[in-house]
């Protein structure tokens, strides 16, 4: 039987100031031959040294994990818009964890944008330990940060998941650290009437807008309210993060060993993800 032909390399190219060479493709190897000292030349991964830069310099966040919820409409195939558990976004979050979080590279690029005037992006770089393994949809909130947010409240909303909340109190999309107006139209006189911080209403440590009696008997139920106020943003997962940056080491060690890297995701602001992304602030 006639041995198979090799792949010919191509030959090394000579040019006025230097010779290219080609190295051989795998057909040009002789099977017997050596591969190259395995003890030399190593650059491994230590990822103690990047656990303890994360520890120290990663910033202070919420993982909480997204699974489907089971509320599915079997004639529409959607999930139902008055869940009490997923308030209509399809996903519940589940387990909260606080971890340490590396975020960067918030809107990295913005020249698109002077063209096309897109700029709520809302995007951001997120790494986290192998062992946090984040996935599609989950969220990450960020503990310490803030930042404002505009929105339309009906006073004693309890569609959804709102429906857990307790008697006479209202919850915006997010918890509110900080309420910096509150505004109604008075159906009487047409005027808009603002509302006022510990005459009309309390922010409880849970973030939740407490009506007090005067608030009550001044708005009625159903009342549209524009709020503006301050939150922890929240972001949620919507890349398939790196689960396969692992690296295969041998440090201190006679044989392989492999390592996980560090985990990257991408993330965006929930908001603007999804407009049915779950309300954190009411449970």
């Amino acid at each position: 039987m006639a041995e198979p032909r090799r792949i010919k390399a191509p030959s090394p190219r000579v040019l006025p100031d230097r010779v290219v060479e080609v190295p051989p493709t795998i057909g040009d190897r002789d099977t017997d031959e050596p591969l190259p000292p395995l003890g030399k030349t190593r650059s491994d991964f230590r990822e103690q040294e990047f656990t303890r830069v994360l520890n120290q310099h990663g910033k202070y966040v919420i993982w909480r994990k997204a699974v489907l919820c089971p509320c599915l409409n079997e004639n529409t195939g959607q999930a139902s818009l008055d869940c009490m558990d997923c308030d209509g976004s399809s996903y519940l979050y589940i387990d909260p964890v606080d971890i340490r979080a590396h975020m960067a590279q918030f809107d990295k690029s913005t020249k698109i944008y002077e063209k096309f005037g897109l700029w709520q992006q809302g995007g951001v770089s997120i790494t986290v330990e192998p062992k946090y393994r984040l996935g599609y949809r989950d969220s990450i909130e960020m503990k310490d940060a803030l930042m404002s947010f505009n929105e339309l409240l009906k006073k004693n909303n309890r569609r959804g998941i709102r429906s857990k909340l307790p008697g006479g109190v209202d919850s915006a999309r997010y918890r509110i650290t900080n309420l910096t107006k509150a505004l109604y139209r008075d159906v009487t006189s047409g005027l808009i009437v603002p509302l006022e911080n510990g005459t009309h209403y309390r922010i409880t440590k849970d973030g939740w807008i407490e009506w007090t009696a005067s608030g009550n008997a001044q708005v009625p139920q159903g009342t549209f309210i524009s709020v503006h106020y301050d939150f922890h943003p929240v972001f949620l997962i919507e890349s398939w993060p790196h689960a396969t940056r692992d690296d295969v080491s041998r440090r201190k060690t006679a044989m392989d060993r492999v390592v996980s890297l560090p985990l990257q995701a991408m993330g965006k602001l929930d908001f603007l993800t999804d407009v049915n992304a779950p309300v954190t602030g009411a449970v």
